[in-house]
């Protein structure tokens, strides 16, 4: 493989730099109050130049967030096909959580779910996206539930995966606004029990 340019690398650095800048101003001012001016001015480029890069600030959470999607390739490969569906989405949440709670962190997800309740994010967003890597993963789980009676006939799919959605986003909400008192895998763990037990068949034929 050919090695990087000197110019291919100073345009790696440009866009690295917007993007910690981006998302630290987001953090400490808040998403709807941090404008494309104020990260290029204290990125010292042009908005034109912050423009070659990202097509709105709501990108630059996209980007950083997307990491998550070959976090959640490699979570996939691990769980044990032979599981019942429901533990296997158990399983992928457990692993989800812990990754927020130790690698994202609750400043990012902040300013992700704020971004998500502004008015400046005009496309459908990446918490709710069904090309989203976890939904795909999801939705695998929960055919593979219905199809082997584990999961109720009388349900359609699209309402199992809208449910277990709302799941995951209203405990990772949670989250965001409690105090470390909140433990994110236990709770969602607890929550999402709950849910799924309501889905299944309460007797086989």
């Amino acid at each position: 493989m050919n090695s990087l340019t000197s110019r291919q690398k100073k345009a790696l650095e440009t866009r690295e730099k917007l993007l910690k800048k981006s998302l630290d101003l987001f953090n400490e001012y808040g998403f709807e109050h941090i404008s494309v001016e104020q990260i290029t001015k204290a990125c010292n480029v042009s908005k034109g130049t912050f423009y070659t890069y990202f097509p709105s600030k709501y990108d630059v959470i996209l980007e950083k967030f997307k990491e998550l999607d070959s976090f959640y390739s490699t979570v996939e490969k691990n769980i044990d096909p032979a599981l019942p569906a429901s533990e296997k989405i158990l399983t992928l949440y457990k692993e989800q959580m812990l990754y927020l709670t130790n690698v994202v962190g609750k400043d990012l997800m902040r300013t992700v779910y704020t971004a998500a309740m502004t008015n400046q994010v005009e496309q459908v967003h990446y918490l709710i996206s069904p090309q989203r890597k976890i939904f795909q993963i999801l939705n695998t789980y929960i055919e593979e539930g219905v199809r082997d009676g584990e999961f109720r006939a009388n349900l359609e799919l699209t309402q199992i995966q809208a449910t277990i959605q709302r799941c995951m986003r209203a405990n990772v909400y949670d989250w965001l606004i409690h105090h470390e008192e909140f433990d994110l895998v236990v709770e969602m763990d607890r929550f999402t029990v709950v849910m799924l037990n309501g889905m299944k068949m309460t007797s086989r034929p």
